[in-house]
């Protein structure tokens, strides 16, 4: 259960950060690679919707797929990243007990 937490939590930064990266001022995105991101985002909710509505499905699996398309969509926007997002974050105490209490991933 723990992995899938923090496979959760790890997809929340990327999401938020691409929130940040899109709607800073003067950012300047080619088309193709927002097709391509978008393309990866909704994907991966495609994906976290499946596991939702089918809890037989291999959701450790799913999950990491998941987080992949995350990770292309996050590079197609911010390509000098790195992962630093995911090195340097850490959720505060009461965030992480309150995500924990929403998910309900089996």
């Amino acid at each position: 259960m723990q992995e899938k937490v923090e496979t959760l939590e790890k997809m929340n930064v990327y999401a938020t950060d691409l929130v940040k990266l899109l709607v800073k001022d003067g950012a300047s995105i080619g088309e193709d690679k927002l097709k391509v991101a978008l393309e990866n985002v909704v994907r991966a909710m495609v994906d976290m919707t499946s596991i939702q509505l089918n809890p037989t499905k291999d959701a450790n699996a799913t999950l990491q797929a998941t987080l992949s398309k995350m990770k292309i969509a996050h590079n197609c926007i911010n390509p000098h990243s790195k992962d630093h997002l995911i090195k340097s974050f850490s959720l505060p105490k009461s965030q992480t007990k309150e995500s924990n209490q929403k998910i309900t991933i089996k």
